[in-house]
């Protein structure tokens, strides 16, 4: 019997190297998420706008 995979021929010019392609996917994984909570925390550290304090009415007094 044969061996499974002995009619298998690789493409041509197509070298697979999941590890290269493994690892490039968590770099870009990485910087996408990373700038993402970068992005959100500069907009979430905008100045809010200052509520003014409520005096109490003088006709509670």
């Amino acid at each position: 019997m044969g061996d499974a995979f002995s009619d298998f021929q690789r493409l041509p010019g197509r070298r697979s190297q999941p590890m290269t392609q493994g690892l490039l996917a968590l770099i870009a994984a990485v910087l996408i998420l990373g700038c993402g909570l970068l992005a959100g925390r500069l907009l979430a550290n905008d100045t809010p706008t200052p509520t003014p304090i409520p005096s109490p009415s003088r006709s509670a007094a």
